[in-house]
Order: C-alpha cells, then sequence, then structure tokens
C-alpha cells in the first residue's frame, strides 16, 4: 500500500467523522492530481454534477489557503455548468503537504446563506480546524509508514541476527529475555516457539552477566566462564548496555561467542613479539634486570617454571614474556585460572571429558585445556589454589606428559610446557598438608621471583610515566608530567596492591587532571588517607626502600653459599643478628 493510498484510508474517516458535527456544511478532500480523495455522498447530492476541473486545477496550482465566498460567479467558475446558479455558497480551501511534498487541499463547502455567515464570522477558526484535520491524517499517515519503516528494519536485522553464528540476546534491566536469535534457543536447548517469560539470571549462572544487569554496565569481548545444568562453559562476551534519552539504562544486549569460539579465542591470543616482550615489563632496577635475564635463559628451555610474587606484580606479563620469547611462540598460550574456577568443574575443564561422561555432558565429549594448549604453553595461575585431590592427577601429566578424559580409557599424548605462578607460601603449605611435596618440586624446577613494587622504588619514574603514555592514549588526554609532591606522595606509599595498583591510581589521576601535570589534587583519597595516618615522611621512607633493596641485592650475591647470611652480614658491616632484625623489619625473603 502506497503512502498515499494509506492516507487516502485516513482521509476518508475524517470526512465520515467530521460530517456529523458539522453545520449544513460538507469537507471535501482532493489530492494533487485534482481527484477527490474523501467525500460524502450528501455532498454529490447536493452539489448535482461533477466538480469543475479548471477550477480544482487552478486551485491546486496556487497551494495557498482560499475562501470562495462567491460559488458560481468567481471568475474560476467560468465554463462550468453551475455558474450563475451555483448550490455552493462558500468553499473555504487549506492546502497540505508531506514531507515537503504538496498532496492537495482540504475544503469545507457550505449550501446555505446561514452556513455561509457563520463560517465566514469564524473563518480563522475554520482554517485552524482545517489544519488540525491535516496534521492529524498527517500525522497518522507518518505513524503508520514509521511503523511499517520500523517493522522492516526489525525483519531485515532479525534475519541478519538470526543467521549469526553465535548467541545473540536481549533483555530487559531484570533479566528477563526480549528477544533471541535460533543459536540461543539452540544452545540452551530451548523452544523458540514457547513465549514464556525466561530470565537469564535464573537460566546460568555467570558472574559477567549478572554484574553487568546489577551495575548496569556494559563491557567489551570478557572471557568468562558460564554454568548451564551444572556444566561450566568457557565463553567470550560482551554486552551493550541500552539506554534511553536521559541516560537511564533500559535493558541490555549480549553477544556470546559459542565454545567453539571462545576455544579459538583462547588457543590465539596474540602473543608479545619477541622484541616488545621485555619491554612490556617495565623498570632497569637490579631486580628488574635480573628478573629480565632469567626470563631469556629460561624461555629456550621445556622445563616447568614456577613464578612466585605478590598479588599484582605482573606474573602474568612474565608468563607470556617467557612464552613470546620461547620457540613455541606461535603455539596456544593457554591461561587457566585455579583459584577462579569451581572445584566441581575444574576437573573437568583440565582434561575434557568423554560422551556420556555424566548427565548433561556435550555430545562428543569435550577437550581439556590440556589438550588445546597441545604443543604450546599453558599457564597455571594460582596454582597454590588447586585442590590436593587434582594436584595428584596434575602431577601425573606433568611425569608422563599425557592426559585421560574423565570417563576415557586412551591417554592421549602431550607436548606442553608447564608455567605455573603463585603467591602463597608453598613451603608452608606442604608443611601443613595442603599442597603436595612431590608436586612442588615438579613445579619449582626454574623459579622465578617477582620483587614487590616497595622494593624497586628505582623503577617508579619510569612505570609513572609508562602507565601516563598508555592512559593518556586511551583518555584522550595530554598529560605531559608529574609534580615532585605527587610522585613522592607515591614513593611513599607501601603499594600492597604492587604494579596492579599503581596503574589504578595513575589512570585514576588522569580522569580527574584537567591540567598538563599530574598533581596532588588529584591523588587517589583511599592512598592519601593511609599515608597521612602513617609516619611516612618522604626522605625516611627512600632512605628504608633503599636499605631494603641493598639488603636483598646483598643476600641475592651470596644465596648459593654456604654461610651466606654471615657474609652478607660482613659485607654489610653490620652484625648477623642486626641483619636478621633487617630482614624481619622489611620482610625480606630469604
Amino acid at each position: 500500500m502506497s503512502e498515499l493510498q494509506k492516507i487516502k484510508e485516513i482521509a476518508i474517516e475524517i470526512v465520515k467523522a467530521t460530517s456529523k458535527i458539522l453545520n449544513d456544511a460538507e469537507v471535501i478532500i482532493v489530492d494533487q492530481n485534482g481527484s477527490f480523495m474523501a467525500f460524502n455522498d450528501s455532498y454529490l447530492k447536493r452539489k448535482k454534477n461533477a466538480e469543475w476541473k479548471p477550477y480544482i486545477d487552478t486551485i491546486i496550482k496556487r497551494k495557498e489557503i482560499a475562501i470562495i465566498e462567491n460559488p458560481g460567479e468567481n471568475p474560476l467558475c467560468k465554463g462550468c455548468s453551475n455558474e450563475g446558479n451555483c448550490p455552493q455558497t462558500l468553499e473555504i480551501i487549506v492546502p497540505f503537504n508531506i514531507k515537503e511534498k504538496y498532496i492537495g487541499y482540504i475544503s469545507i463547502v457550505t449550501f446555505s446563506q446561514e452556513a455561509k455567515k457563520m463560517y465566514l464570522k469564524n473563518k480563522k477558526q475554520v482554517v485552524e480546524f482545517l489544519q488540525t484535520m491535516i496534521n492529524v491524517m498527517v500525522s497518522a499517515g507518518k505513524e503508520h509508514f514509521s511503523k511499517l519503516e520500523a517493522e522492516k528494519t526489525y525483519k531485515q536485522l532479525d534475519a541478519i541476527i538470526q543467521h549469526m553464528d553465535y548467541i545473540v540476546f536481549t533483555c530487559n534491566t531484570n533479566g528477563i529475555i526480549q528477544c533471541a536469535n535460533q543459536a540461543f534457543y539452540n544452545f540452551f536447548n530451548l523452544d523458540s516457539n514457547n513465549n514464556a517469560d525466561i530470565s537469564i539470571t535464573e537460566l546460568v549462572e555467570s558472574r559477567a552477566i549478572s554484574s553487568a544487569i546489577l551495575e548496569k554496565k556494559g563491557f567489551e569481548d570478557q572471557e568468562s566462564a558460564i554454568v548451564f545444568n551444572n556444566i561450566m562453559h568457557r565463553m567470550i562476551l560482551s554486552c551493550k548496555a541500552m539506554k534511553n534519552e536521559d541516560g537511564t539504562c533500559t535493558g541490555f544486549a549480549f553477544f556470546v561467542r559459542t565454545i567453539e569460539d571462545a576455544r579459538r579465542f583462547m588457543s590465539n591470543v596474540p602473543a608479545l613479539t619477541p622484541d616488545d616482550s621485555l619491554n612490556q615489563i617495565v623498570g632497569k632496577s637490579p631486580e628488574i634486570m635480573e628478573l629480565k635475564n632469567k626470563i631469556r635463559h629460561f624461555s629456550q628451555s621445556t622445563s616447568t617454571v614456577l613464578i612466585r610474587g605478590e598479588t599484582g606484580t605482573g606474573k602474568e606479563l612474565v608468563a607470556r614474556s617467557l612464552h613470546s620469547l620461547s620457540p613455541r611462540r606461535d603455539k596456544p598460550f593457554v591461561t587457566i585460572n585455579c583459584a577462579a574456577i569451581p572445584d566441581s568443574l575444574l576437573e573437568s575443564e583440565l582434561f575434557g571429558y568423554e560422551e556420556g561422561t555424566f548427565t548433561g555432558a556435550s555430545k562428543g565429549g569435550k577437550a581439556g585445556l590440556f589438550e588445546i594448549g597441545n604443543n604450546g604453553t599453558i599457564f597455571l595461575d594460582e596454582v597454590g589454589d588447586m585442590p590436593l585431590h587434582l594436584q595428584a592427577k596434575l602431577l601425573r601429566v606433568l611425569q608422563d606428559n599425557q592426559v585421560i578424559r574423565l570417563g576415557g580409557f586412551h591417554p592421549i599424548d602431550l607436548d606442553i610446557r608447564i608455567i605455573a605462578a603463585t603467591n602463597q607460601n608453598l613451603e608452608k603449605m606442604v608443611q601443613d598438608k595442603k599442597f603436595r611435596s612431590d608436586l612442588f618440586y615438579r613445579l619449582n624446577i626454574l623459579p622465578l621471583n617477582v620483587p614487590p613494587l616497595r622494593n624497586r622504588i628505582s623503577d617508579f619514574n619510569d612505570l609513572v610515566f609508562h602507565f601516563i603514555k598508555k592512559y593518556n592514549t586511551r583518555l584522550k588526554k595530554n598529560i605531559s608530567g608529574v609534580d615532585n609532591d605527587f610522585l613522592n606522595m607515591l614513593k611513599s606509599y607501601t603499594w600492597p596492591g604492587n604494579i596492579r595498583e599503581l596503574e589504578n591510581a595513575i589512570e585514576y589521576a588522569i580522569n580527574l587532571e584537567d591540567g598538563p601535570r599530574l598533581t596532588r589534587s588529584v591523588y587517589p583519597p583511599d592512598i592519601l588517607a593511609y599515608t597521612n595516618n602513617h609516619d611516612n615522611s618522604s626522605l625516611k621512607n627512600m632512605i628504608k626502600q633503599y636499605e631494603s633493596s641493598i639488603i636483598q641485592e646483598t643476600l641475592q650475591k651470596f644465596n648459593n653459599e654456604k654461610n651466606s647470611i654471615n657474609k652478607a652480614a660482613k659485607a654489610l658491616d653490620i652484625s648477623r643478628a642486626s641483619l636478621y632484625q633487617k630482614i624481619k623489619e622489611y620482610n625480606i625473603e630469604i
């Protein structure tokens, strides 16, 4: 149906409605071609014959409001069969447009002198009435075609979404699914014809999805786990928070890559190039230079590496550098966070399972992460949190270089490099029987210690400007320097969160700073509160940090020699007891 045809239908309804309220008058609507769009039969009966075409054509050409007070005698009526004897007594004409295109006109026609006097007396109100009728007619037509256009767009969009090979769905702010593609229904084994309300938070367990709905915030390409029917699926999720004009969140659109896509993502995380990998570890302190030197040597080996360090020191960055410098740099680098995966699911995630092993197992079974990372590198992050019963299985994998899926019988040969990391004291965990000693020794073949930030104060300037450069780009800022007060306050803090906490502090400051330099006015308030509540004068703290650094460097120098403590104390020109006191004071690991 054309736009004009739809408007014609609306015009007929308007004429029918207005004829019931007008007194001794008729409403007609004529299109731009001079054809009647709408009129009542009573109009033709009163008129007795068809309209005079030249009269109509002239009105159409003028495209302006007109009041014909003398129908039959007006020059426009010359040649009409009703000339000099027209039953009409008055015609008030108002043209109308749609999308700036002239469509025709609407007019009120009277057939008595009494009606003529009344309408002429109120001609201003009559014109306004006709214009209101035009607005109603045009608005109704536009609304109809806007709806049709929206439906057409929706159908096109729906066709695109339905052909996507990954899961797409939208939900309201309560998590109720509003629309979804077929991939969604296939994955969750649901009937797409069932219109019952489905809550995504009840359908699956997912911290990423629940947090987005709760916090009303979106996110991009986040590797996350969702649990469905007690089975964990590793996925890549993105979420767009939909908002109205005033910024109020109205719902969410989720994009979830399938298991296969997620596995390809995990197996092909771009490794750092060999030239850039060590440059990502910022700093030139003796501790960092020694760490980089060990990374270069260890990267060429196939032996297991155990990276140790506090939270936020950059253990994963060290692991990625080991991989990117190794002959396996073009092979998969698979990260397994042993603390983030529930105990009940960790075994099937690591080792995989055969079809039919348990209720809900995927058809055809599923490869474990060791299989996915075959020929590459497996990074076991937070290995100290691995349950004891899985430690035995991991040890067997490391010793045999084979893995057997749950429910399976045939071993699968592996060629993998294991890199493990922890922030825990594994020696004490071994003593407390919370970690297997044989696994500890198997992992600790090539140990790497990542120093805490407080023990590498000389790297502060490099780290600060590294993060300034990073967040200048990301936040479109132009911070070019740092005030000494700001830098000294940073150095006086203990940084329990290490590099990660420092990066967060710089990002916070750059967000708030409007000038060209970071000043103490944008110092993070929680860190400022800590420094104000502790006796951490810059000079005193710097002396302590420097002393701690010297002691650690000296201890490292004599680490592999007999009577290392005595030799270190002698080199430092202090007593053995004083050295132990300093070690305890600065929390230095021997």
